[in-house]
């Protein structure tokens, strides 16, 4: 779907009912890994979720939803509800998710479709069950994963401290969406988006989530007032845990502090908001050479008071198209 076809917000229905299906997941199964409402709103920015075919639901016959296929992109999210929470439910959601991305390679002209599914595990080992079924499927352990991170946040937060002539600040809506965009392009690039006009419709798109809020859009200026370092934080105000999604820094502005006091700011406002504890994750490149990024991450992370909570594995498979 274009950006002239979406729809009245991005993600549309399915969004809202997913960020309450998810909610209750969550209240009933908090430690389990479940993505935050924040994570879904973030995923719908590129426009790719306002297929309204690319979320599915399974109900009880008393209207309660049991379960949750979401097709991100090539990626399956098969969500469960706590009490109904069986390898034959997920078998069952992920049927329907290979078939419909079966499908829709098959209408794009393409021979062979791409699939990535995930695994989760505390930090002291993996989901040997889950991962024993994707290896008899043919799936492939990629070399990156996650690490998810918690901090509570039960006590006041230390003040963030800036370098000289640096300010932190919230965004000043619509206006600085181009402005926004080009940091978070910036920062994450190639990753952050492919172009900056693309950018800039992303960041229109997060703007107009059931629950971004602009104060929570913060950025961190430089002396001479271009954008260094910026994060968007989430709220769930059930279960009162906050997110952190995006994080990042301009590269001519890293190694400055600059990512521990935007993550400090952050978490101030969260406190403020009543929030007991804070989310944020970090991609793991899988091998050492490469983890330069990661570390200076996972430092900021920790240094701010987040604790490794789980790990998420990411499988692959490609099949042939026959239809």
């Amino acid at each position: 779907m274009n950006t002239a076809q979406k729809l009245a917000h991005p993600g549309g229905p399915a969004l809202v009912e997913a960020m309450k299906f998810i909610t209750i997941c969550r209240t009933l199964d908090p430690q389990n890994d479940y993505p935050h409402i924040g994570d879904l709103q973030w995923w719908c920015r590129d426009g790719s979720l306002d297929d309204q075919q690319n979320w599915r639901f399974w109900y009880q016959k008393n209207g309660e939803a049991l379960a949750l296929g979401i097709i991100a992109g090539d990626e399956i999210i098969c969500l469960l509800h706590p009490e109904f929470r069986t390898h034959e439910r997920y078998r069952m959601v992920r049927q329907w998710a290979v078939q419909r991305i079966k499908e829709r390679a098959g209408q794009q002209g393409k021979n062979q479709y791409e699939i990535w599914e995930q695994t989760w595990s505390l930090a002291s080992g993996d989901d040997l069950e889950m991962v024993s079924f994707l290896e008899r499927e043919g799936y492939e352990r990629q070399e990156m994963y996650y690490h998810c991170y918690r901090r509570p946040l039960i006590e006041p937060v230390p003040a963030p401290i800036l370098p000289t002539g640096f300010t932190l600040r919230p965004i000043a809506g619509e206006a600085e969406a181009e402005m926004r965009a080009a940091l978070q392009r910036d920062a994450f690039s190639p990753k952050g988006s492919k172009t900056y006009e693309e950018g800039t419709l992303r960041q229109l798109a997060v703007m107009q989530m059931p629950q971004y809020d602009p104060q929570l859009d913060l950025m961190i200026m430089a002396p001479d007032g271009t954008p260094a370092a910026g994060c968007i934080c989430w709220v769930d105000p059930v279960n009162r845990v906050g997110l952190f999604e995006p994080v990042g820094t301009r590269p001519q502005f890293r190694r400055q502090g600059l990512a521990t006091a935007l993550m400090l700011g952050g978490l101030q406002r969260l406190h403020e908001r009543g929030m007991q504890a804070a989310l944020v994750t970090g991609a793991h490149p899988g091998k050492e050479e490469k983890s330069t990024e990661f570390t200076s991450s996972r430092f900021v992370y920790e240094a701010v008071g987040f604790q490794l909570l789980c790990r998420t594995f990411l499988y692959h498979k490609v099949f042939a198209t026959t239809i």
